[in-house]
């Protein structure tokens, strides 16, 4: 079992953001640990401030060029998400079907339509401002690392306690936390790769 991680009154100390070095978790009923769910991990702690998401490859690839600036999904999520881990879809053998980048967007701001900035240009903002796309909210991605071991669909399933892959979005595993992303700045340079 994994050591507890350090709490403080706002929750679990976590790596650095643009506005806040908090991150926040919240329990939830533990999986049942039977052979059709496999998890090797006890702490089913969710840590409040990371979502797991999946998005297409060619959306990826954009947001990795800095071509697309910003994240539209017709949800808004909690001011206090901080960070995006993106699962990269398989769609038609072009993905890698696991988690391979970890973007970060600013601590409470949610465009709406209309509100999202007209420079940088970025690539699907002038739809979403003009109302064109089906996403509400948009989400400015300040910084992206890639990570240097993904996450693949299998080790989501066998070791994270994952029964698929993800649709819509989820708050990160505390477990899954600590070992892509973790608290310590150094050991955190071994486990990703800052992009921008």
């Amino acid at each position: 079992m994994a050591p507890p991680l350090p709490v403080s009154k706002k929750g679990i100390t976590g790596g650095s953001t643009p506005k806040s070095n908090t991150s926040r978790v919240s329990k939830s009923k533990k999986p049942s640990k039977s052979k059709s769910n496999p998890s090797n991990n006890d702490d089913d702690e969710r840590i409040k401030t990371d979502v797991l998401m999946a998005i297409k490859p060619i959306h990826l690839a954009n947001i990795v060029s800095r071509e697309k600036n910003h994240e539209y999904r017709k949800y808004r999520l909690k001011d206090e998400v901080v960070r995006l881990w993106l699962y990269e879809t398989k769609e038609g053998g072009q993905g890698r079907a696991s988690i391979t980048h970890i973007a970060v967007i600013p601590e409470g701001v949610r465009h709406t339509p209309g509100t999202v900035p007209t420079e940088p240009r970025g690539i699907g903002n002038d739809d979403f401002n003009a109302g064109l796309k089906q996403s509400k909210f948009g989400y400015p991605v300040l910084e992206v690392y890639e990570l240097v071991k993904p996450v693949t669909l299998a080790e989501m399933k066998s070791k994270w306690g994952m029964r698929s892959a993800p649709m819509g979005w989820q708050y990160v595993r505390a477990g899954l936390w600590r070992d892509r992303w973790g608290e310590d700045d150094d050991e955190r340079a071994e486990r990703v790769t800052r992009v921008f």
